[in-house]
Formats: structure tokens, C-alpha cells, sequence
């Protein structure tokens, strides 16, 4: 069972990541920020939401991530190979710190 979906978004990237946040600890929240901060483009500083890529929306390539009751809404604008990575990298990483997903 996939713990993630795309949605019907304007932007090319448009996916949910089914996060379980009734579950999350102090130490799984701890584990989240360490992804973002190890996954590729990360963008420290940003005053509202988790970014990669581009400080803001306004770059060509950028992504964002934002915590929503149906889970971890990421979207953005990224090419199809650091897309396909970015998120290869960010799924490897929460399974392997075994963060609560949905269904899990």
C-alpha cells in the first residue's frame, strides 16, 4: 500500500506523503527537520514554509512543503530527474527513521 498521492494541482509537483501526526513524537518531528535539512536544496531561514531549490515561488525550479491534516503537502516546480531523486531520497529517509504513516 502506497502511503503517499498526487493531487490535481496547477503546479507539476503536487503530492501528499500520509504522515500519521497523532503518532509523531518530540523525536519523530526531530527526525522530520533533520530530513529537510539533509535532502538536496535545502533552503534554512525560510519564514514560512519548509523549501528547497528557491527561497521563494517565484524561482523556476523550487519546491515547498507544508504539514496539513491529510499529511505532508509538497508542491512546486522541479524537472523530472530532480524530482524523481528529490522524492526517492525523502521516502527512503522516512521509512528508514520509521516515521508513522498512514495505514502503518
Amino acid at each position: 500500500m502506497e502511503w503517499f498521492y498526487d493531487t490535481a494541482d496547477a503546479e507539476p509537483v503536487a503530492r501528499v506523503y500520509c504522515l500519521f501526526w497523532a503518532d509523531f513524537t518530540d523525536a519523530d518531528w526531530a527526525a522530520l527537520g533533520r530530513i529537510y535539512r539533509d535532502l538536496p536544496g535545502w533552503q534554512p531561514g525560510s519564514p514560512d514554509l519548509a523549501r528547497w531549490f528557491a527561497p521563494d515561488d517565484d524561482a523556476e525550479q523550487h519546491l515547498w512543503a507544508s504539514v496539513e491534516p491529510s499529511g505532508l503537502q509538497v508542491g512546486g516546480v522541479l524537472s523530472a530527474e530532480v524530482w524523481q531523486a528529490w522524492d526517492g531520497r525523502f521516502r527512503r529517509a522516512v521509512v528508514d527513521a520509521g516515521l508513522p504513516r498512514s495505514g502503518h
